[in-house]
């Protein structure tokens, strides 16, 4: 399967500027995330020539501006779409997406979005002092468990315990935001040690990473190391 980064944010200046978050393309038929500034997800959409009428499942992380741009405009006129949401979403939300006359499923365990992907379900994590309830992406291959990120709140180590105990397999790849920004270099060596004693061999992060943890982490994994950028394409 091969994942487009449609967008991502990851400077001080892009968050600035609100054009910060990600977005992903999985196939060409489920989308995960819809980045925060809903211009430039389109912009990309077309500049990268992704047809919006082929997906079918649409997957939000959490429900922080910055993952949820987008979802509005591609909601639009679409009710044959699936979004799948957390139930700790807020209610206001909740709401929104429903409003659209879509099929929304919350998933409170492991759940399958089609044939090799599933969610993680809701897991609980916080940011200054606030709880956040977020579900990521695990991906069976012939090697190993990808795992696919928004912002990894609940922490990326516990993410990966959960994609490996509902699938059975050592995840051998994990991308997206691993939300290391505001942490201590012991605690992200901490946290590289532990990515690292899973068997993790590909990292690929971006967004709320943050550039020490980028630069640690692509000292670490050396050749495993993938840099990502708006158009990327990871296969998996």
């Amino acid at each position: 399967m091969q994942i487009t980064v449609i967008a991502t944010g990851s400077s001080k200046w892009e968050r600035f500027i609100r054009s910060w978050g990600v977005s992903f393309l999985l196939g060409d038929d489920i989308l995960f995330d819809t980045f925060g500034d809903p211009g430039a997800f389109l912009e990309n959409t077309r500049r990268l020539g992704i047809d919006t009428r082929k997906i079918k499942h649409i997957v939000i992380s959490h429900d922080d501006w910055d993952h949820i741009g987008g979802l509005w405009y591609i909601l639009n006129d679409r009710k044959d779409l699936t979004v799948y949401i957390c139930p700790g979403f807020k209610a206001k939300t909740k709401e929104r997406i429903r409003s659209y006359g879509v099929s929304v499923i919350e998933t409170s365990g492991s759940t399958r979005i089609k044939d090799g992907v599933y969610s993680t379900g809701e897991l609980c994590g916080e940011s200054r002092g606030r709880k956040i309830y977020e579900q990521s992406l695990a991906i069976q291959t012939a090697r190993g468990t990808a795992v696919v990120c928004g912002c990894a709140h609940p922490g990326i180590i516990n993410i990966l315990d959960t994609a490996q105990r509902q699938l059975g397999g050592a995840a051998y790849l994990a991308m997206g935001g691993f939300h290391l920004k505001d942490l201590r270099q012991k605690e992200i060596a901490d946290i590289i040690s532990g990515l690292q004693s899973r068997g993790l061999k590909i990292i690929a992060p971006m967004h709320c990473t943050g550039g020490p943890a980028t630069r640690m982490l692509k000292e670490s994994f050396a050749g495993g190391f993938i840099p990502v950028k708006q158009g990327s394409l990871i296969e998996v």
